[in-house]
């Protein structure tokens, strides 16, 4: 269960848009690790009834929002989310390591 702000979200009803890399992170008595199953989105999209849902991790440092790559995906989302242009929210299994 991936938890965000007291609402809780299974991976699998979510469209995972990027990932962290699991392999890339130190589980060893890591106190702040409480998934099992070592998926963790950092962005993602669903439905929410009518509306267009899109959530992101990235942006928390001032230098992040220089990055063109950012700006675009948050231009993009933005875009979605108005419905001007189609993207899909259906949840697709997470790859095989």
């Amino acid at each position: 269960m991936l938890c965000v702000r007291a609402a809780c979200l299974v991976s699998g009803s979510i469209n995972v848009l990027m990932r962290l890399d699991e392999t890339k992170l130190n589980y060893d008595n890591n106190p702040r690790i409480h998934r099992a199953d070592r998926d963790f989105p950092v962005a993602y999209c669903k439905m929410y009834g009518k509306g267009r849902v899109f959530y992101s991790t990235l942006g928390h440092t001032p230098e992040s929002w220089d990055d063109p790559d950012v700006q675009k995906m948050y231009f993009e989302a933005i875009r979605w989310a108005l419905g001007m242009t189609e993207g899909s929210t259906a949840p697709h299994p997470k790859p095989a390591q």
